[in-house]
């Protein structure tokens, strides 16, 4: 097991990395959201927000609206934003196996709809937006199965793996003396500690440093926390003592960044760090405007030895002269005839930079969604572009938040035989998810355009060649479109199935065909019985009688 002094080491080595980040991040928290961020600071402390440097705060609206739209478009609340499947498609549309499938499926959104996994979500969001990092914990629950807590930018700290995977994270926690009495009992804190808690001083706060990365000396026969794969250390800091040695079979942080230049890179970078020149640019703009507005409406003032006493600039103010001449005594400096609509040009100009870094439209229209019945294809139709360019954005947060999320669940879910019990054709077959959010549809929406304009060119093309339409298969291009749209797998039928009702459908029209004949004929054989064959008439003509 870990010895202090190794744990300290390592927390420390990841502060140091850490610290090379900080001034930077001190810079998005001055000019985006003062709120978010924690660097220093003591907890539940209200912060000052310098609004001589935050003039305008469209950055800010910017940066949340870009964390409703990613809660919204992402990880809704109110609607499925993934569906489970089996790595081997083939068995999916079995007997028994979709129904076990749908059953998990609702069985994880009750146990995320329980927790508070969609606030955390929305703070994490935020996070990443403005400082390119997001942090959250999930762990079991015994009343909600699980519970998450998301941290701010300063209070945490990350290390990876060779494969550029997050594997670390430690924090210095600030505890009340009650509250850390509570946690870990009187008898594994400090001296210093319990002498706060017997004189009644339960809310001294209390540095605690806690550090959660991999179990390299676990003994892996044994099933107690102290051999988890991975460990979760607390301690007093400057005290020789642990306050628990703890474990995790599953690394329970969710560490995801916006973007990384290499692989090497432990903290990312975001739209906050592209908007930045932006924002600043905007503050000295509105600076500027204000001080235009000021010198305008109250320019500043020169007097010369006529005047008597102070000069009055208030509204109705006297201020006394004893000269006779004209133009002395009281007088502006100067005059200034300032442009303002160039400066209200210039600021919508910055707002409209800031909105695109941020993917404010896009976002915006995903919020909306609900109201305007706009559909995931019309989206991707007016927002290919920005689309696209979330395009690997979007692929590392389901790398690195929305699939251990998922997985995180499942076990913690499996651990307490919340899992329904599996058919057995598909015992030990591997779990495999699709996103099927919005942005997720829009996204595979940009393929199900190409396809509409491949088959629309082929119907155009019929009335020429009517073969033309012999190069498409239309079964498949149905299921390809239901797969990008994300519709409900138990709505498409197997092809198995379609052939089937096909082959019925031919037997039917060819029962109903030679019905139809035997009615002709019968009819005809009648028409001929019926015929007076004394008299000329066809019949006898036919018969030569």
């Amino acid at each position: 097991m870990s010895t202090k002094s190794k744990a300290n080491k390592r927390f420390d080595y990841m502060k140091e990395e850490y610290t090379q980040w900080e001034a930077a991040y001190k810079d998005l928290q001055t000019y985006i959201n003062p709120t978010r961020g924690r660097f220093g600071d003591i907890p539940n402390k209200g912060k000052l927000i310098n609004h001589q440097v935050l003039l305008d705060s469209h950055a800010t609206q910017a940066q949340r609206i870009l964390a409703s739209g990613m809660l919204s478009g992402m990880t809704s609340p109110s609607r499925p934003w993934f569906r489970l499947n089996l790595s081997d498609i083939t068995l999916n549309n079995l007997p028994g196996v979709r129904e076990w499938l749908d059953e998990l499926q609702n069985r994880m959104n009750q146990v995320l709809n329980k927790s508070n996994i969609y606030s955390s979500l929305y703070n994490c969001y935020e996070e990443i937006g403005q400082f390119g990092t997001m942090c959250m914990s999930v762990v079991e629950d015994f009343e909600d199965v699980i519970r998450t807590q998301n941290f701010t930018c300063g209070e945490y700290y990350l290390a990876k793996d060779s494969k550029g995977h997050i594997n670390s994270f430690a924090r210095i926690e600030n505890w009340t003396v009650g509250e850390l009495v509570g946690e870990f009992g009187i008898e594994n804190v400090s001296p210093t500690v319990k002498g706060y808690f017997e004189s009644d001083k339960v809310d001294e706060w209390v540095k605690v440093r806690h550090l959660i990365e991999p179990n390299d000396s676990r003994i892996k026969e044994k099933q107690d926390f102290q051999n988890m794969p991975f460990r979760s250390l607390y301690w007093e800091e400057g005290r020789d003592e642990f306050l628990a040695k703890r474990g995790f079979k599953r690394f329970p942080i969710l560490a995801a960044r916006w973007e990384t230049v290499t692989t090497d890179m432990i903290y990312g970078y975001s739209s906050g760090w592209h908007a930045l020149g932006n924002i600043k640019q905007l503050q000295k703009t509105v600076e500027d405007k204000m001080l235009a507005q000021q010198k305008l409406h109250s320019p500043p003032m020169q007097k010369d030895a006529t005047v008597e006493g102070f000069i009055n600039l208030l509204p109705n103010g006297i201020s006394t002269s004893t000269g006779n001449i004209p133009n002395v005594g009281l007088r502006p400096a100067y005059q200034i005839n300032p442009n303002l609509e160039s400066f209200l040009e210039m600021i919508n100009s910055l707002h409209e930079a800031i909105d695109r870094d941020f993917f404010v439209n896009l976002f915006l229209m995903l919020m909306n969604i609900d109201k305007t019945n706009m559909t995931a294809t019309e989206i991707a139709e007016r927002q290919q572009e920005r689309i696209m360019m979330m395009g690997p954005i979007l692929h590392r947060l389901q790398e690195e938040l929305l699939d251990p999320l998922v997985e995180l669940v499942f076990g913690i879910m499996l651990d307490n035989g919340l899992v329904p019990e599996p058919p057995e054709e598909i015992g030990g077959m591997e779990l495999k998810v699709q996103y099927i959010s919005i942005l997720a549809q829009a996204q595979r929406a940009i393929g199900v355009t190409q396809i509409e304009r491949v088959v629309g060119f082929a119907a155009n093309v019929v009335p020429v060649d009517p073969s033309i339409i012999d190069n498409i298969n239309l079964d498949e291009t149905m299921r390809e479109i239901a797969d990008m749209e994300g519709t409900p797998k138990k709505i498409i039928r197997m092809q198995e199935e379609v052939d089937a009702i096909r082959e019925e459908r031919a037997k039917q029209q060819q029962m109903a065909q030679m019905a139809e004949m035997a009615n002709s004929a019968a009819d005809t054989a009648k028409k001929l019985a019926d015929a007076k064959t004394g008299d000329a008439n066809v019949l006898s003509g036919i018969t030569g009688t």
